[in-house]
């Protein structure tokens, strides 16, 4: 694995590669508040067959912070890592990163070859639909608990304690359901998270607006829809929504599975062969 980064217009941004250079590439991105290390048990395991790319996006991670943090913002962030591939590339995000791919593919972006986006809170910009999921709570709850513990330059350790320890919309808590290392890592992003990530997301849901949710994708594309009774950001309804849009895209619901399917224990595994399958397919 290599280190590298790239410059956005005066915005460094930090990408992790793994794998031969002559191989597929892969480029994923992460969601809100996560970081470009929440795939790396993934990466891991396809860095023998393909060249993976990994992004911090601005705010995120080992990346800079920004004065602005617009969809057209993490977009920018995400082209500059495709010019620096600098060839067709299969694009995997989740949620935001989900929400970033897909709009790339509705523009005939000519180094995306295939999109997966898991997840996507695709329809949560439109008028009302942000209330009806679980994050206006969710995340005015992380974004001040987020807060707080930076002013006061809390260790690592508070920050792995709370996340740890946080209800989860599947039952019990978080501790239950991800493993220590994706606990650590998520408790990491939140330190390292620039607090006005925020700003346009919490209170309506507004960084979403910007998309054209019944738009065509213009490359193959995979939906991973979670369930929506356990903290979906894609809700009941709108994988019909999606595929009349894009009547060629293959969607498929994990029940009993929140948000994160990558990082969760009990779907990692299904998550990793539904992803194996889609690259063998476009690749």
């Amino acid at each position: 694995m290599t280190d590298i980064t790239l410059n956005n217009g005066g915005t460094k941004l930090a990408l992790s590669v793994y794998g031969p250079e002559n191989d597929h590439p892969v480029l994923f991105l992460h969601g809100i508040s996560l970081s470009r290390d929440s795939w790396e048990e993934v990466a891991l395991s396809l860095r023998s067959r393909y060249q993976v790319w990994t992004l911090d996006f601005r705010g995120h991670g080992h990346s800079d912070r920004a004065s602005s943090y617009t969809l057209a913002d993490y977009q920018s962030d995400a082209e500059t890592a495709l010019r620096a591939i600098g060839r067709p590339t299969v694009v995997v995000g989740h949620s935001l990163g989900a929400c970033v791919a897909g709009t790339l593919a509705q523009e005939r972006n000519p180094n995306i070859r295939a999109i997966l986006l898991e997840d996507p809170p695709w329809y949560l910009g439109e008028m009302g639909v942000w209330a009806q999921s679980v994050y206006p709570k969710m995340f005015t709850i992380v974004r001040a608990q987020q807060a707080l513990l930076q002013q006061e330059e809390a260790p690592l350790a508070k920050y792995r304690e709370f996340v740890s320890n946080s209800p989860s919309p599947m039952g019990g808590i978080a501790s239950d359901h991800f493993s220590p290392r994706q606990l650590l890592s998520f408790a990491s992003s939140l330190h390292r998270q620039d607090n006005d990530c925020w700003n346009n997301l919490v209170g309506s849901g507004e960084l979403l607006a910007t998309i054209a949710a019944d738009g065509k994708f213009q490359c193959p594309a995979k939906i991973i829809q979670a369930d929506p009774r356990c903290g979906a950001a894609l809700l009941d309804g709108h994988e019909i929504r999606l595929a009349k849009a894009n009547p060629k895209a293959e969607i498929v619901r994990y029940d009993g599975c929140g948000h994160r399917c990558h990082a969760q224990l009990a779907f990692y595994e299904r998550f990793l062969m539904d992803l194996d399958r889609f690259l063998e397919k476009v690749t």
